[in-house]
């Protein structure tokens, strides 16, 4: 207890000590290079610079929450002319009828959700309806197929027997007209032959003529003899 108020009486021993120097050294004009304590007055001076950085710092702090205020505006911004554009959207899509002139965000969105479920209930009767058509339609193949095994083994044998006609049918055309070619060679035989035969009677016919003509000469030199 004792050691802790001789502390104290030093402490303040100092102090005066300081005082004293400053006041002599504000009345001299130089500063002494002797360390000291710090004066109460430069210590009641530093709260008001502790002042200034606290208003620093909430200023640089109000900006900061204007500026991030600004932004949190400008999104909402967007936020809400978005949701109206899908409004609008929605109100073409959706069938609301004539007597809905105005409508809540609210009432829009149940109408969509009860249109989106009449939607889902469609396609789903849609897609049985398609499964059901797609089995009739295996089915009718298959038995097309079976109906189609006879009747396709009678088109073969028909066609086989069409073929072999129609074969016997081209031989048989192919003999006539092999004997048509025939008659028609012989036909020119026969022309030659007529020909040859009237030349050779024009021939014979000539000679005649000119044995004639012999005769008659002779017969007129006869005449002319038995006149003389």
């Amino acid at each position: 207890m004792e050691r802790v108020r001789m502390i104290n009486v030093q402490r303040l021993l100092e102090a005066a000590e300081f005082l004293e120097r400053r006041e002599r050294e504000c009345e001299h004009g130089y500063a002494s290079s002797f360390p000291s304590m710090p004066s109460p007055r430069l210590q009641h001076s530093k709260p008001p610079r502790r002042l200034s950085r606290a208003q620093k710092h909430s200023s640089g702090s109000s900006n900061t929450s204007t500026a991030n205020r600004s932004t949190h505006n400008e999104l909402e911004k967007n936020r809400r002319a978005h949701l109206r554009l899908c409004l609008e959207r929605l109100k073409v899509l959706i069938p609301l009828g004539p007597d809905c002139t105005r409508h809540t965000t609210l009432g829009l969105l149940n109408k969509a959700k009860a249109h989106i479920k009449k939607l889902e209930e469609a396609e789903r009767k849609s897609q049985h309806q398609l499964e059901n058509l797609e089995r009739e339609q295996r089915f009718l193949k298959r038995r097309l197929e079976q109906l189609q095994g006879p009747q396709e083994m009678e088109r073969i044998r028909m066609d086989s027997i069409g073929s072999t006609i129609s074969s016997d049918r081209s031989d048989s055309e192919r003999e006539e007209i092999e004997v048509d070619v025939e008659s028609t060679e012989f036909s020119h035989g026969e022309a030659d032959s007529v020909s040859t035969t009237s030349i050779s009677d024009l021939d014979d016919h000539s000679s005649l003529q000119s044995v004639g003509s012999d005769e008659g000469y002779s017969s007129a030199s006869v005449k002319l003899s038995f006149a003389s």
